[in-house]
């Protein structure tokens, strides 16, 4: 028998510990690292971290993947170009149009979850006015003086539009309490908080703080805090592709993976090497990503995801809008094989290592 190496031990014990145990099967592949290349979509902010974490450190490379990667401002412009066949995975946020889509002969999996809100580290900001903060509105209460208030936000359906129904659900208000103000980026609403003539916002960071320090809002709460463990994003990928290049996934994961726990560590100490490679691929300086990383949107290390938040706004946005007239069964949703394998052989041979 072959003995383990310190060092191989180490490594073992150590993805034990961040759950990279315990997939059921591997499937058996003579030709598991056959040269492959992937065209990944992806939206260009701190939480694409772990992909330039695993792109500069030739993670994928190591795998023989090719990444040809896609900037999307926003995760959902990048789903057009999914369904079309010019992508073959994309990361999207979790949102009613997503699940339109998937219920609409798209064929498509969610496979990794790509970031979610847990509490402590909320990346999604609760910006008010500054004469909402005079108000009371200074914590995730304060939706109580929202009635009557002007909250603006990119559409209907979005993560914005799902957090503040639950902030002023949650004062015991109704949806139709507050004025909502669709269509608004970012390059309008702050100007209008500005002139108090918006309320509220959702803004993710580094945003928030920038808005703040400009005094043009307060952070009056964090997303974490509103709906603590709430899944932001997934990895995203048709059926076609989970099944007919099921060791690409495998291996795409295998390195998200990797570059997740680095992200993570990162996010704690500070690594400089990591802040390094954000701040050069997203063009942030060092010092705001810095700032930031104490929320910086939180990573499963092994992407599996927390399917009750999922089969939640799913929920959500068939029960209580006209936003999706189909759901998805539950058993459809998400498309586990991938990350179950990349987990096993990782335990079993971390090539990172």
């Amino acid at each position: 028998m072959t003995k383990a190496t310190r060092r191989q031990f180490l490594a073992g014990s150590a993805l034990t510990a961040a759950g990279l145990v315990g997939a059921p099967y591997v499937y058996a592949q003579s030709d598991f690292l056959e040269p492959v290349r992937i065209r990944m979509g992806y939206a260009p902010y701190i939480s694409a971290g772990p992909y330039y974490i695993a792109q500069e450190k030739s993670y994928f490379k190591k795998l023989k993947i090719d990444i040809v990667p896609s900037s999307h401002v926003d995760g959902s412009l990048s789903m057009p170009s999914l369904i079309a066949g010019e992508l073959d995975i994309t990361g999207a946020t979790l949102s009613a149009g997503l699940f339109n889509l998937m219920t609409k002969g798209s064929d498509l999996r969610l496979f990794f979850e790509r970031g979610r809100e847990s509490p402590g580290w909320g990346s999604n900001a609760i910006l008010v006015s500054n004469e909402m903060w005079e108000k009371g509105f200074r914590n995730v209460d304060g939706y109580k003086f929202a009635k009557g208030a002007k909250i603006g936000i990119s559409s209907r359906g979005s993560v914005a539009h799902y957090l503040h129904t639950v902030g002023l659900e949650r004062a015991g208000l109704k949806v139709d309490d507050a004025e909502w103000q669709w269509g608004l980026t970012p390059q309008v609403s702050l100007p209008l908080m500005q002139q108090n003539r918006l309320d509220v916002l959702n803004l993710p960071l580094p945003g928030a703080y920038a808005a703040q320090s400009k005094g043009i809002g307060k952070v009056a709460t964090w997303s974490d805090e509103l709906a603590p463990d709430f899944v932001l994003a997934c990895s995203v990928a048709s059926r076609k592709f989970l099944r007919e290049q099921h060791s690409a996934a495998v291996r795409f994961s295998m390195a998200i993976m990797q570059a997740n726990a680095e992200y993570m560590d990162a996010a704690k100490t500070g690594n400089p090497e990591v802040l390094k490679i954000i701040a050069d691929n997203t063009g942030l300086a060092v010092s705001v990503i810095d700032e930031t990383r104490p929320r910086w949107t939180y990573m499963v290390i092994d992407g599996t995801p927390n399917m009750p938040s999922i089969v939640a706004q799913q929920r959500f946005w068939h029960d209580r809008t006209d936003l999706l007239a189909k759901t998805v069964p539950e058993d459809e949703l998400f498309d586990d094989r991938a990350i179950k394998e990349a987990k096993q052989r990782l335990a079993e041979k971390n090539p990172f290592n």
